[in-house]
């Protein structure tokens, strides 16, 4: 799969990802990063779009939907600076994608 890795974060974080070589897509707010997610959905260059919980707090079940609805990009939802991904139990995770949860 070739493309480009897209990052959607805040401002205080921009610029350690363009080190990294990623393309950024500054947000503000989770409402914005919604909009702006779904604006990259219809990019044919974006591989991977990777999401700051600090721009997506309240908007990651949505996230996650629509990440299991699409094949490309992949999107996948990575820690800030001020809020971490919650502590996933396995067995939860496992029901929940076998359909039972």
């Amino acid at each position: 799969m070739e493309g480009k890795v897209y990052v959607i974060t805040d401002e205080t974080t921009c610029a350690l990802f363009r080190l990294m070589g990623a393309a950024v897509v500054k947000s503000n707010d989770p409402d914005e990063t919604l909009r702006k997610l779904k604006e990259l959905l219809g990019r044919e260059d974006a591989a991977v779009v990777l999401v700051s919980y600090d721009v997506a707090y309240g908007k990651e079940d949505e996230i996650r939907e629509i990440a299991s609805k699409v094949p490309r990009p992949v999107i996948s939802l990575i820690p800030g600076r001020k809020f971490k991904p919650p502590k996933l139990d396995p067995n939860e995770v496992l029901m929940k994608a076998l359909g039972f949860g």
